[in-house]
């Protein structure tokens, strides 16, 4: 597994350099990152107005993520992206399978800081509705706190014949007082453990810089925002 270096950026350059791996990756990559500034993303599948109206944001400063789930606020969120090559075993993993797996990694990274956080239970049948905000309405697999009373840890995933990109959000608290470097080694060792990989750090590939501006300028157009357009 490819771990790329940490990087902080505007919304709409996280949401293009994750859809760069996912259409350039060729082994399963993983990358963290944190936000500028607080912004707001919503789902691919998420009417618009209806972004709008909930978040009281106008729709040139929300983010449409090209994956699915609901609203999620950003800026002290501690995001990461995951994406696995369809020619690679791991393709064949079924979702919500894959769902469980990662929060299972982040689980097990947040125990040996001493953390206790639990999944939410899968329920037996599901309802198919259309996501609101992410973090007020947990749904199966995601990771609660200790006593479930709040959401920690949720991610939204695309599938097509490319191969599978999820992108992740945990919530960390103040008072948990936990190393997060140790807590960011034990969380990707364990995410290249579940994938039968090694965990590789590399840097960003040269021609990156020179291919990410029209992917920027794709995430923050009208038409990739109200209709889902990307030109």
């Amino acid at each position: 597994m490819l771990t790329l270096p940490y990087a902080k950026e505007t919304g709409l350059k996280n949401m293009a350099t994750d859809w760069w791996l996912f259409e350039n990756a060729e082994t399963p990559t993983f990358r963290h990152y944190q936000w500028t500034e607080s912004e707001i993303s919503f789902g691919y599948g998420q009417d618009w107005k209806w972004a709008e109206q909930v978040t009281s944001t106008e729709i040139d400063r929300l983010i449409r993520r090209p994956t699915g789930g609901g609203i999620v606020k950003h800026g002290k969120d501690w995001t990461y992206c995951l994406v696995l090559p369809s020619l690679h075993d791991s393709f064949s993993i079924a979702p919500l399978d894959l769902y469980k797996e990662v929060h299972l990694c982040i689980l097990s990274a947040f125990s040996k800081e001493s953390v206790v956080t639990n999944l939410q239970p899968c329920p037996t049948k599901k309802e198919k509705t259309i996501p609101g905000n992410c973090f007020e309405e947990p749904v199966g697999w995601d990771l609660m706190n200790f006593d479930f009373s709040k959401k920690i840890a949720g991610a939204a995933m695309k599938r097509s014949r490319k191969g599978v990109l999820l992108q992740g959000t945990i919530i960390m608290q103040k008072d948990w007082n936990l190393n997060r470097l140790r807590f960011e080694d034990n969380l990707i060792n364990c995410f290249a453990e579940m994938l039968n990989e090694k965990n590789n750090k590399v840097a960003w590939p040269d021609r990156f810089s020179s291919e990410i501006d029209k992917l920027n300028k794709q995430f923050a157009s009208l038409d990739w925002k109200k209709n889902r357009v990307r030109n």
